[in-house]
């Protein structure tokens, strides 16, 4: 990286005239703005009073102010706001998240990632490049909040989708975001061509290996292309297994992903808001009750066996006819970092909608254990949670925050772009709750 560019960064903007938020027309958040002596190092902090605009009756609002003590007047380790060029706040919620991210922040911090470098597309690898500027920025503990006006730069040469003014999805970017990062940091480079599709004998020998024998032998193939510290960290795997109703005849398949994205099983009353995606919202649906549910019956649904039949009958292979089948899915690797995408957002034709259930997640101990195949049953399956990227609004005038533990004790920063507080652990999760960052426990 060229040092001199890496040094005329625009690092640190300080005081609320230079703060085009898409929340900073809110009455809540005047005058509430501290910051050191020094307007050169001075830090921001404020508690999180925003209430988003348009809020429907059931949605969650933003944590109330809690009253903590600044958490520095010249920044602190980590702990650093982000400015909002106006709608970024979903790029905002997404990078704070990967901040708290401890492995992924140390490999750039002590600068791993230039060993693993390629530079083959110079707009993704410019992506990487800002995005480590970044992470050295908000992590030297020096600014109360910088401005990633290169990073945002670079994603916008790089992606059509995040190139203009609108509000993004904080999934999908995050999504692109490690897609990037695993393009321009993977060490198998030059790629090896794709292997070739098993025959039809050799699936009928692959059904006879175990479920350990089938995720290993599929799990080589992967990363004989695939390695990198995205892959490292945030790679899972998912078995997908069909089985004829008639003859019993199974066909297994197994796919990775960087994050599982879980249904809310809900009825439709639970639908709080209803709008155009590229236009105003339609009136809001007021559920008739809400009731909170719990993560693991999101699990549940996720993987929920499945009838195919009717139109959806399965050409059995064995059978040599359509026939009613069942498809079942179940973790076969666990990652070390588990991301959770709650479904909140659906198309209904020309509409999106979004749900405002409340799903109850525990901030330790989330156990995997009825979600896994007995392949690795026995190996730890027990996650704690810590980051949440939240959402809080509706369709078209939403807004992006982030609640990330400080990971030494029970404490936990929210972040609201450029302002930083500190919140009790009872209130990290609501109903505003998107995309969840869990870290896999090790045996003692």
């Amino acid at each position: 990286m060229n040092q001199n560019k890496a040094n005329n960064r625009t690092a640190v903007v300080v005081g609320p005239e230079s703060d085009d938020e898409d929340t900073a027309a809110d009455p809540a958040l005047n005058g509430q703005l501290h910051s050191g002596s020094n307007p050169r190092n001075s830090a921001v902090y404020e508690h999180p009073t925003v209430s988003p605009s348009n809020n429907a009756a059931g949605e969650a609002t933003a944590p109330r102010s809690h009253r903590a003590s600044q958490i520095s007047d010249s920044g602190v380790f980590g702990v650093t706001g982000l400015k909002n060029f106006g709608n970024t706040c979903f790029m905002n919620s997404v990078i704070q998240c990967l901040i708290g991210t401890k492995p992924l922040t140390r490999y750039f911090m002590c600068g791993d990632w230039k060993k693993d470098f390629i530079q083959a597309s110079p707009a993704y690898a410019n992506v990487t490049s800002e995005y480590a500027q970044v992470v050295e920025n908000m992590w030297r503990g020096q600014y109360g909040f910088v401005s990633p006006k290169d990073f945002r730069q670079a994603i916008a040469d790089c992606s059509e989708q995040f190139r203009g003014n609108d509000q993004e999805d904080a999934h999908e970017f995050a999504s692109f975001l490690l897609d990037t990062l695993h393009e321009t940091l993977n060490r198998r480079h030059p790629r090896p061509p794709p292997e070739r599709d098993m025959t039809v004998e050799e699936e009928l020998d692959f059904e006879n290996l175990d479920d350990k024998q089938q995720s290993d032998l599929q799990w080589n193939r992967f990363i004989r292309r695939n390695d990198s510290v995205i892959t490292n960290i945030f790679q899972g795997q998912i078995q997908s297994r069909l089985m004829c109703m008639a003859c019993r005849h199974t066909s297994t398949t197994y796919h990775t992903f960087t994050e599982l994205s879980l249904p809310i099983p809900v009825s439709d009353n639970n639908f709080s808001e209803l709008g155009d995606a590229n236009g105003p919202p339609m009136p809001n649906h007021q559920p008739s009750s809400n009731m909170p549910i719990n993560i693991y019956q999101c699990l549940e649904a996720y993987a929920e066996t499945e009838v195919l039949d009717g139109e959806n009958k399965w050409m059995c292979p064995q059978c040599k006819v359509k026939r009613p089948a069942t498809k079942k899915l179940m973790i076969s690797r666990l990652p070390l970092v588990l991301i959770v995408h709650l479904k909140r957002f659906s198309t209904v034709g020309h509409f999106r909608e979004k749900l405002s259930t409340n799903v109850l997640i525990p901030t330790i101990n989330l156990t995997l254990q009825n979600y896994v195949t007995s392949s690795i049953a026995q190996e730890p399956t027990t996650y704690n949670l810590y980051a949440v990227a939240n959402h809080y609004g509706t369709m078209s005038s939403g807004h992006y925050t982030a609640s990330v533990s400080d990971g030494m004790s029970s404490h936990w920063n929210y972040f609201d772009d450029t302002k930083v507080s500190q919140i009790p652990e009872s209130q990290v999760t609501s109903s505003a709750a998107y995309l969840l960052f869990f870290v896999r426990t090790q045996p003692r």
